[in-house]
């Protein structure tokens, strides 16, 4: 992955998809935190990512940045698949619910 690249998908989100600066900063941080590690494919990176102890949420804004940087790489024809086309995931629960028990004479 090209640095140019994340560039020119940032700024297509800007004046295309007409995306907050709040949204474009977070995808920016998801891609470059990517485009720095050490992690040669997308599935090694999530694997790391899903070891690590990154709230569900935070994990699936990141997956999802990178799934659409991926289809807009397809469809700029930089790549011939999107590697995610191929995943499927399964998160983990954040917390358990608790239940309040309601005592039977409201009911």
């Amino acid at each position: 992955m090209d640095y140019k690249l994340i560039s020119t998908y940032l700024d297509y989100c800007k004046t295309h998809k007409r995306l907050s600066s709040h949204t474009i900063r977070a995808y920016k941080n998801d891609l470059m935190q990517f485009y720095n590690s050490d992690h040669d494919n997308v599935e090694s990176y999530i694997e790391h990512l899903t070891q690590s102890s990154i709230k569900t949420n935070t994990l699936r804004r990141k997956i999802a940045c990178m799934k659409v940087f991926y289809n807009y790489l397809k469809y700029q024809n930089i790549i011939e698949e999107n590697p995610f086309n191929q995943l499927r995931f399964q998160f983990r629960t954040e917390k358990n619910i608790n239940l309040k028990t309601i005592p039977h004479d409201i009911l």
